[in-house]
């Protein structure tokens, strides 16, 4: 008897979960499979041959692949074990007209899915302690150079992914992060984490991607993991991910993230108006943004903004906003062009609250509510964007942002903005060669 881990859709990097899940089970026993990597006739094949199957649904993009893999496969005969794990198994459950018999985990750890596969195969846990034991075998994965990387000053690095922790402290309400784990988190040990990153680095990888949803949540065990590598292999770089809040809370500790050896910082804005801020319980305002950003820059540390431009509060005048906050933040570069045509996404686990005035009904398509606006200019305007940045294909992001602004200007009736010429210099741009999502993902413009 063996299993088959299925990988939707991971945001470029080697499936982490598929390495966690081979380290709790004997050798040989997990096959793990990379939707990225193959054909999905193929897939649907692997499946098919498999008695059990744990089938990923971490965000919006690997939840609707997941749905179209449960769709295909509906006449065929149920699996011995059939498992949808991730912070979307629910939601995508919820969707399906005919959901097939399995467990629907939102949070589960690799130890409880492998005791739920194979107990006999399993490997007891380590640690006894509250700290999460962290047991990785890249072993079962495709290499590492084959997943996303990362250009810095013009040179292409091989970039390697880990987590300090899982979960979050926060509870910004449309985050489904907050909506499963309700301001927990989950600690991995320290030092399993540095040892998965030195071997990741002895394997080629010249940057690293912190991918804990907020790396502050734990600042001391965090950076003492970026301490530990930084120092052990100073060539190699690190991206990790917070909060505005968090960057002007701990902005003593910008220094040493620098002197780390980090390059930039993903930071989930959103929005830059007060009003969808506090909708979203965000806990920054758009002045702190800037500050932010300022703080950043200052120690030499890029800042990589995501945005939801388009939600039940927004204002045409929002997108203005975020084109000049780009253009003033040298950031041109470094925000991918589909960033401007996101529209928020609010599942049936959503911690806000739905209401007519805000949402229309539930659309199974995209796995949430349908937002309702206050001007009718701005679906309009949030399919022209995604058009745009759908067509431009190996086009710089600079080509392609001037179009999108171009667009935003017109929609607005204003004239276009001439200067383009940044407020402030930005560190050097840092390009990832896959785009990052935070609490939704671009789908077909409607």
């Amino acid at each position: 008897m063996s299993a088959l881990y299925v990988s939707t859709y991971e945001l470029g990097h080697q499936p982490q979960f598929g390495a966690e899940l081979a380290a709790e089970l004997s050798e040989g026993y997990l096959r793990v499979l990379d939707m990225s990597k193959i054909a999905f006739g193929a897939a649907l094949d692997a499946i098919i041959e498999a008695d059990q199957v744990v089938l990923s649904a971490p965000m919006l993009t690997g939840a609707l692949i997941a749905k179209d893999l449960l769709v295909a496969l509906a006449d065929e005969p149920p699996k011995d074990i059939l498992i949808v794990v991730g912070l979307y198994a629910n939601v995508l459950r919820e969707s399906l007209s005919n959901p097939p018999k399995a467990l629907w985990l939102d949070r589960a750890s690799a130890t409880d899915i492998a005791a739920i596969l194979a107990p006999s195969a399993s490997t007891p846990a380590r640690s006894a302690t509250s700290r999460r034991a962290y047991r990785v075998d890249r072993s079962v994965l495709v290499p590492l150079d084959s997943y996303r990387s990362v250009n810095i000053e013009g040179t292409d690095r091989v970039t390697g992914y880990l987590e300090t922790s899982v979960g979050c402290r926060h509870r910004c309400l449309h985050c489904p992060v907050a909506a499963t784990w309700n301001g927990r988190i989950a600690i991995n040990d320290a030092e399993a984490v540095i040892a998965d990153g030195l071997a990741q680095i002895e394997a080629g990888a010249q940057h690293i991607s912190f991918g804990d949803p907020d790396f502050l949540n734990a600042p001391r065990h965090s950076l003492k993991v970026l301490h530990a590598l930084a120092h052990k292999a100073p060539w190699v770089t690190f991206d990790i991910t917070t909060k505005i809040s968090e960057i002007l809370r701990h902005q003593d500790l910008l220094p040493q993230l620098s002197s780390d050896h980090v390059n930039f910082v993903i930071s989930a804005v959103e929005s830059l108006n007060d009003n969808v801020l506090a909708h979203l319980n965000k806990g920054h305002t758009a002045a702190e943004v800037a500050l932010a950003r300022d703080l950043l820059y200052r120690h030499g540390i890029g800042m990589h903004p995501t945005f939801v431009p388009f939600n039940p509060w927004a204002e045409l005048t929002d997108l203005v906003d975020i084109v000049d906050f780009v253009i003033d933040s040298d950031a041109i570069e470094v925000v991918e062009p589909i960033q401007y045509s996101i529209e928020l996404l609010t599942p049936t686990n959503s911690l806000l609250p739905i209401n007519g005035d805000d949402f229309g009904p539930y659309d199974a398509t995209v796995l949430g509510y349908s937002v309702r606006y206050r001007d009718d200019r701005l679906p309009q305007l949030r399919d022209r964007l995604y058009q745009i940045a759908s067509d431009a294909g190996d086009a710089s992001f600079g080509a392609t942002f001037a179009k999108i602004a171009d667009a935003v200007y017109e929609a607005n009736g204003i004239c276009a903005r001439e200067d383009r010429t940044p407020r402030m210099v930005a560190p050097s741009p840092a390009v990832m060669s896959e785009p990052w999502f935070c609490c939704a993902a671009p789908v077909k413009a409607r």
